[in-house]
């Protein structure tokens, strides 16, 4: 698969304009490790500051485990989660008119090719937009609004993870690199762990939601866990594939 990269590096030192470069790969790494890192001290200072209002629930059995959105609503824990979307909002929403860019691009004799690239844009852009939602209406706030919100973000994750994998598959043509090969191996382990644990959370929710068994809520908590982790990890490797490229940013000339 060949992609267009934004910069020729030869040209670097003799650009006559003031530019900004930046590296995907950096950028790649720091938008995951920012929502990884936030994501798990939000659930760390839950358990620390407010480890009995986060794992209170209607049916009073022992738990010792929050879900995620009874984690993100109360502060310190909300301050943080909110400022690690804030910091990534831009990245992730730049980031799929990038994808579709680079994927949209690519020649290919599917006639259903181009059809599956907007497909996937616009469930990456639903799951983006659900995760912002999501994180303005928490669940102390509206409960009702806010679990929408967090059903239409995994529903649109799942959709974005398999259409991911079958636009990278298509892409990638007959003979894909080895490169590629190990990059889907990993988009396919993350969509496959991610569906697995997904399942065995709303099994462990329904559970503890109709028949209140000990510790199932904190089942259903720690497998949501790695929902979001494994669909954090995803971006990542969607993003890195194009870790050799370069973006331009073009500065204000100084004036003499």
């Amino acid at each position: 698969m060949e992609t267009r990269n934004d910069v020729n590096r030869n040209q670097l030192a003799f650009s006559p304009s003031r530019a900004l470069y930046i590296s995907m790969s950096a950028a790649t790494i720091f938008t995951t490790g920012t929502m990884a890192v936030g994501f798990l001290l939000c659930i760390g200072l839950a358990l620390l500051v407010n480890y009995k209002s986060s794992i209170a629930t209607h049916c009073r059995v022992p738990n010792f485990l929050p879900s995620i959105s009874a984690a993100i609503a109360l502060p310190p824990s909300c301050y943080i989660w909110r400022l690690s979307v804030m910091l990534t909002t831009v990245q992730r929403l730049l980031a799929i008119r990038y994808h579709h860019m680079q994927y949209a691009g690519v020649k290919t004799s599917r006639a259903w090719y181009p059809v599956l690239c907007n497909a996937c844009a616009m469930a990456e852009l639903l799951e983006n937009l659900s995760l912002i939602a999501l994180t303005c209406v928490s669940s102390t706030e509206n409960t009702d609004l806010h679990e929408n919100f967090f059903i239409s973000f995994q529903v649109c994750a799942t959709v974005f993870m398999i259409l991911m994998c079958l636009v990278y598959k298509t892409a990638c043509g007959s003979h894909p690199s080895a490169w590629e090969r190990k990059s889907l191996r990993a988009k396919y382990i993350c969509l496959v762990v991610n569906i697995i644990c997904f399942l065995i959370a709303v099994a462990c929710y329904m559970t503890h939601r109709y028949y209140c068994k000990p510790y199932a809520y904190t089942v259903f908590s720690f497998f949501e866990y790695i929902v979001v982790l494994t669909n954090i990890l995803y971006h990542g490797f969607v993003t890195y594939d194009f870790a050799d490229v370069v973006i331009e940013i073009s500065l204000p000339s100084k004036k003499d």
